[in-house]
C-alpha cells in the first residue's frame, strides 16, 4: 500500500470505530477487494489499525480511566472490566483461532459474503435492541459483566461490531444509552490490547502501517466527541443490514460457481 492508501484506511478506521457499526468488517472489505490482500493479511491488519482508535480512547476517557486505576479495589467499573474481559478472552480467543484458519483457506469472494452476512446480523441486533434503560455501572450485577463479555468475544469476526454487539446487550440489560457508550468504550481497551497481542506474530505485516495508525489516532480524536453525540440519534440497524445485503448478495455470483464445481 502507498501512503495515500494507508492514510485513507486508517481515517477510515478511526471514523467507523466510534460508531456502531463494524470498523473490522469494513476495513477488512477493502483490504481484500479495493487493494487486493489476501483474506488472512486483511484480517491481521484490521486488528492491527485498531492501535489508533485505541489510543484515542485512553486519551478521551483519561479521567475515567485514572479513577478507576485508583479505585481499583473498591470501583464497580473495575470490577465490570475485569469480569468482562476474563469472558472476552474465553469466547473470543477460540474464534479468532478458528476465524484466522478459516480466512486462509477462503477465497476473497466468499469471505466477502460471511462478512456481510455478520453486518446484517448486527443491524438486526441494534434494530430491537434500541431503547434505554435505567442501570448505571454501580448498579450492575454478575450477569450483566458476563453478558457483556461474551458479546464482546463475539465481535472479534469481521463484520459484528464490538460497539454495536455490547450495546445492545448492555440496553438490553436496561443500561441507560450514555452509560452503555461509557461502558462500551472502556471495555474496548483491553479488548483491543488483546487482541493485537494475538496477531504479534504478523508484527512484520504491519511495520510499514505506521501512516495508517496515525491517521486513525488523529480522526478519531477529531471526530470521537461529534460522533458519540450523533451515535446515540442515528439508527445505525438498517446502515448495517443495507451494507451487508449489498456485501453478499454482490459477491454471491463470484462464489456459486466455485461451490458447485466442487
Amino acid at each position: 500500500m502507498n501512503l495515500i492508501e494507508l492514510i485513507i484506511v486508517g481515517a477510515i478506521q478511526g471514523f467507523l470505530e466510534f460508531l456502531p457499526v463494524s470498523s473490522s468488517g469494513n476495513v477488512t472489505l477493502i483490504l481484500m477487494n479495493f487493494l487486493k490482500l489476501s483474506p488472512s493479511e486483511s484480517f491481521s491488519l484490521s486488528i492491527f489499525l485498531h492501535l489508533g482508535t485505541l489510543l484515542a480512547v485512553l486519551v478521551y476517557f483519561r479521567k475515567d480511566i485514572i479513577s478507576i486505576l485508583r479505585n481499583i479495589r473498591t470501583d464497580k467499573a473495575s470490577h465490570f472490566l475485569i469480569v468482562s474481559t476474563i469472558l472476552t478472552g474465553v469466547v473470543g480467543i477460540p474464534i479468532y483461532l478458528i476465524l484466522k484458519s478459516i480466512f486462509e483457506n477462503i477465497k476473497i469472494s466468499l469471505g466477502s459474503i460471511v462478512i456481510g452476512l455478520f453486518l446484517i446480523a448486527t443491524g438486526i441486533i441494534l434494530k430491537y435492541r434500541s431503547q434505554s434503560g435505567f442501570k448505571k455501572v454501580k448498579d450492575s450485577n454478575i450477569w450483566d459483566m458476563v453478558l457483556a463479555g461474551i458479546s464482546q468475544g463475539i465481535s472479534i469476526i469481521p463484520g459484528i461490531s464490538r460497539s454495536g454487539i455490547t450495546l445492545a446487550t448492555l440496553l438490553g440489560r436496561e443500561f441507560d444509552k450514555e452509560e452503555a457508550l461509557r461502558i462500551s468504550f472502556l471495555m474496548s481497551i483491553p479488548a483491543i490490547i488483546g487482541g493485537m497481542i494475538l496477531e504479534v506474530n504478523d508484527v512484520n505485516i504491519v511495520k510499514n502501517m505506521f501512516p495508517a495508525i496515525v491517521s486513525a489516532f488523529v480522526t478519531s480524536i477529531i471526530v470521537i466527541k461529534l460522533l458519540l453525540e450523533f451515535a446515540k440519534r442515528l439508527n445505525f440497524s438498517y446502515f448495517c443490514i443495507g451494507l451487508g445485503a449489498i456485501t453478499a448478495v454482490s459477491y454471491t455470483h463470484l462464489t456459486l460457481p466455485t461451490i458447485y464445481s466442487v
